[in-house]
């Protein structure tokens, strides 16, 4: 059975993650672990009584949030609740998800995002950057009912050879979860291109190979995967910014974008690209980044 690691706060971005998670262990059976990190207490012994007033209080808040997950999963079963000292909640949840042998480890957004938007923030991005397991986030703001499932599965194509090995990690996902997949490629005009110097017809034209190349580096792709039994379908846009670029496709209620790691990271890490940065910015549904395979 796979498992499915939530870095859980108690606040509103916990109860996101939380959602998200649930999904995953009500629709497709897999153990949820939600994890609570917690700061380090000393590690010597003392007998001062602020150190014990210390360690009391960490220990109650612990309990008041791993209370307050569970109130919000009354109604899931293969939950488990763990709580981790460390000195930083990143590196908590990464020790924790390899502790756990996680498949998956799921975040709520930063709160300095808009509401449907997802905005990494500081510990999101530690965390992205050091991960071996795949890391999905919520939009800030998600919500799903208690029997919500994921309906299909985006996966984000460059079309580069390089990156075909997250179209069949993707596809591996989609299939195990018996859902559908679509490919999408996109691109961004340059905003540099002054059409004055070139002429509105040169920057049409470039748009124009851009997506007959990308259109038949799908379809190529697309072909391999005919021989599998999970659906698959192909979109190209070219728009003139990334949240037009995403929001020129239809997305599902129960929807997420897979992303992978950039080719510039560290083997077997998350590591985001610029680009990969701003789709996961505008993307208007739950986001899966994996990390480099090895």
């Amino acid at each position: 059975m796979q498992t499915c690691l939530v870095g859980y706060t108690p606040d509103a971005a916990g109860e996101e993650a939380l959602s998200l998670a649930r999904i995953w262990a009500r629709a497709h059976g897999w153990t949820l672990v939600v994890c609570v990190v917690a700061p380090e207490a000393w590690g010597h012994p003392s007998l001062a009584k602020l150190d014990v007033e210390y360690a009391n209080f960490l220990s109650q808040h612990t309990q008041e949030s791993i209370d307050k997950a569970q109130a919000f999963l009354v109604n899931t079963s293969n939950v488990r609740y763990i709580r981790f000292a460390s000195t930083s909640v990143s590196a908590g949840l990464l020790a924790a998800a390899k502790q756990e042998n996680a498949d998956l480890i799921v975040l709520g957004s930063s709160r300095s995002g808009p509401v449907g938007g997802i905005s990494t923030g500081g510990m999101i991005s530690e965390i992205m950057h050091s991960s071996e397991f795949p890391i999905a986030i919520a939009p800030r703001g998600y919500s799903a009912g208690e029997n919500a499932v994921i309906e299909r599965f985006t996966c984000a194509y460059s079309g580069l050879e390089a990156a075909s090995g997250t179209v069949h990690k993707a596809h591996e996902i989609a299939t195990a979860m018996a859902v559908p997949l679509r490919l999408v490629s996109f691109a961004v005009r340059d905003g540099h291109m002054y059409p004055p110097l070139v002429g509105y017809q040169a920057e049409e034209s470039l748009a124009d190979a851009w997506r007959e190349q990308a259109q038949v580096s799908l379809t190529r792709v697309k072909k391999q995967l005919a021989s599998q039994q999970t659906p698959v379908e192909i979109a190209v846009a070219v728009k003139e910014t990334w949240e037009e670029a995403l929001n020129s496709f239809d997305w599902l209620p129960g929807e997420m974008l897979i992303l992978g790691s950039s080719r510039m990271g560290v083997l077997k890490r998350v590591f985001l690209g610029s680009n990969a940065n701003k789709i996961i910015q505008a993307s208007p549904v739950s986001v899966m980044v994996l990390p480099r395979a090895s």
